[in-house]
């Protein structure tokens, strides 16, 4: 893939995990959010959409909320788009900030050229890990009203190539029982 820029998914309440904050906990050593910032060190630029956090990241980054907070992927793929100064035919790589092998999604949606969306072992397509052209992707947010839609609209109509992906690599955190297999021990 070209050189492109990335947003990184990460704002959401944590309801499922009791408020706890996903995206702060430890999985090898460091925070997932770290190590989905760890996976994008040739990204132009990288748009984290969610509360900012206390954390010293590999790189540079820009820190954003979508309006209203916690609106939702499409509004904060919107507001990731506005922060990163992109033009017409660069990439962008969309990211969930709560991936456990972020690596894997990188390299997958990096192969060839257009939009494209993982898709997991059972067929579902994986919005939150995404890619298109910033200009198409701007077309079809301005295109979809956004006041109740979901990802999928958007992502969807840029008719993405289909990215068929292991369930070791689109694997998240978002339970109870994810913490207690994945997250490293607390001392």
């Amino acid at each position: 893939m070209e050189p492109f820029h990335a947003i990184v998914l990460a704002g959401g309440r944590a309801r499922r995990l009791g408020g706890r904050d996903k995206l702060m906990v430890r999985v090898g050593g460091r925070t997932l959010l770290e190590g989905v910032v760890a996976t994008l060190p040739h990204a132009r630029s990288v748009a984290i959409v969610g509360a900012r956090r206390d954390l010293e990241l590999d790189r540079e980054v820009l820190w954003v909320r979508e309006e209203p907070p916690f609106a939702g992927p499409l509004h904060a793929v919107a507001a990731g788009l506005a922060a990163l100064r992109t033009q017409d035919d660069d990439e962008v790589l969309i990211l969930a900030g709560d991936l456990l092998r972020p690596d894997l999604v990188v390299t997958a949606l990096s192969q060839g050229s257009g939009a494209r969306v993982a898709v997991d072992p059972e067929g579902r397509r994986q919005w939150a890990c995404s890619r298109a052209r910033a200009g198409d992707l701007a077309r079809a947010l301005a295109a979809t009203p956004t006041a109740d839609a979901a990802l999928k609209a958007v992502i969807g109509a840029l008719d993405p190539l289909e990215v068929p992906l292991t369930a070791e690599a689109v694997a998240d955190l978002d339970t109870p029982d994810d913490l207690e297999e994945y997250a490293d021990v607390e001392r």
